[in-house]
């Protein structure tokens, strides 16, 4: 069976610094290195999905990257939250309020008495003679107030027709469109020269759908006093970015799959789609991930394991009362917790025959992508050899296509660079050993974190600028 090149003939997707495609979030990374020209470009691109008028600069630096928690998501300062209240009887006083038939209790506890206010019976007053337990509202400020967020005034569902879709779904569907375009060439004109069988798609969101239109919505509604709707569990899964980029972008009838794997999701559905044109059961696949997690519950328990840069750490970290929430996510310097990104990104893969058969712009090549288990180990969280394995796959890959040249004064790492002080040292030990191991004496290390933040399960590479040369990803 012959072996196919899988080459990228497409990107595309939306992170905090805008659209990937046409290097757009590149140039908003990299804004002060821009002339004039590329600048005003930049500044209107953005403007444009913001809302914003085509030279308000200042509300597009502003609007982008990582930065403080904005209203469109929730209230960082007045965050919702409920507190189990008792209200204790005094002296024997007993306590009376008002309720509505349907808001009664359809088993009455003991300790109520319960009398109508009207002959239809809408009305009841409940007299509680001992202690009574309740929940109330009780907002306050939230410990974590930083996010990588899509530019401010972008609202992905006003693209589609979105109703009741979860904002994950909403920017898959925006994601994957993205990339598909980027391509140049109509997809009917692609699809044409296939069979459905040869078309794949490999997608999936780590955190699910958690917000109210999906599982977050579903577990909390009985404790919220919702009910449960038709939809939430569907849309929950963590395979519905995979079905809607089928069914709202595609319409395709080929393989699909949704492989998740914490912050590796990206490259476990890019190694299926690295396969399957390798092997020849597809000649293209559309690969990506998309994750909505900025959302009080999810910031919470990362907080609780004392992952995330609070205000009062960033505080302590720049040793000033300000905060400098666009300066909390320093990937290999003095660090306090990563910070929490949403990002959407996928990539078009093509055969290498069918790209030159159909004379599309290539990006860059993917011969490999390596996943290896780290083996028994206390901390599952805590980088092992599996890491070291992958990464020397990789070089060794690198090596055997463009020699050993290209890999010591070529090739450069775009990092993990999660910003957490175990990831400082664990990752750059990694970089040390397998440097050493090919003898690469200065290796370049990038980590777009530092812009975009931490997009879980979403790759955060996309944005940067494409060579024309092979691309191998590890797990690291």
């Amino acid at each position: 069976m012959t072996s196919h090149l899988p080459l990228i003939v497409g990107f595309g997707g939306y992170n905090a610094a805008g659209r990937s495609s046409g290097h757009q979030a590149y140039k908003r990374m990299i804004f002060e290195s821009l002339d004039a020209s590329a600048s005003r470009d930049t500044v209107a691109a953005l403007s444009k999905i913001m809302g914003l008028a085509a030279d308000d600069e200042a509300g597009v630096l502003a609007g982008t990257l990582v930065r403080r928690i904005g209203a469109e998501h929730f209230d960082a300062d007045m965050t919702p939250l409920t507190k189990k209240v008792r209200i204790e009887t005094v002296q024997g006083k007993a306590a009376t309020f008002t309720l509505s038939r349907r808001q009664l209790p359809n088993d009455v506890p003991a300790s109520w008495h319960v009398e109508p206010l009207d002959e239809a019976g809408k009305q009841f007053r409940v007299t509680v003679v001992d202690d009574l337990d309740i929940r109330v509202d009780a907002p306050e400020p939230i410990a974590v107030k930083t996010a990588g967020q899509l530019p401010a005034g972008f609202k992905p569902g006003e693209y589609y027709r979105s109703q009741h879709h979860p904002r994950g779904l909403q920017m898959a569907v925006l994601g994957a469109s993205d990339a598909v375009k980027s391509v140049g060439i109509a997809w009917r004109d692609i699809v044409e020269q296939l069979s459905p069988d040869q078309v794949s798609v490999y997608s999936a969101s780590l955190m699910c759908q958690l917000d109210n239109q999906g599982f977050g919505g579903l577990f909390a509604g009985r404790l919220n006093g919702d009910r449960a709707t038709s939809k939430q569990v569907a849309l929950g899964f963590n395979s519905m970015p995979a079905d809607f980029v089928n069914a709202y972008v595609l319409g395709s009838m080929g393989a699909t799959a949704a492989s998740a794997g914490a912050c590796a999701t990206f490259l476990y559905n890019l190694r299926q789609g690295v396969e399957d044109i390798r092997s020849g059961r597809r000649l293209v696949s559309i690969v990506g991930s998309s994750e909505a997690p900025i959302i009080p519950e999810i910031i919470d328990g990362y907080a609780a394991m004392g992952a995330l840069a609070t205000d009062e750490n960033l505080q302590k970290l720049y040793g000033t009362d300000a905060v400098n929430h666009r300066g909390a996510s320093r990937p290999f310097g003095d660090n306090i917790g990563f910070t929490l990104a949403e990002s959407t990104q996928y990539v078009v893969l093509m055969a290498d025959s069918l790209a030159h058969e159909l004379g599309a712009k290539v990006y860059g090549a993917v011969p490999g992508v390596y996943v290896n288990a780290d083996g028994y180990k206390k901390s599952i969280s805590a980088p092992g050899a599996g890491n070291y394995i992958t990464m020397a796959k990789a070089l060794g890959l690198t090596r055997s296509l463009l020699g050993d040249e290209a890999v010591q004064r070529h090739s450069f790492v775009q990092a993990h660079g999660s910003s957490t002080p175990q990831n400082r040292l664990t990752e750059s030990k990694i970089f040390d050993v397998v440097a050493k191991a090919f003898n690469v004496e200065h290796w370049p290390v990038g980590a777009v974190k530092a812009y975009l933040g931490h997009s879980l399960g979403v790759v955060t590479k996309w944005p940067l600028p494409w060579a024309c040369l092979p691309m191998v990803f590890c797990r690291a």
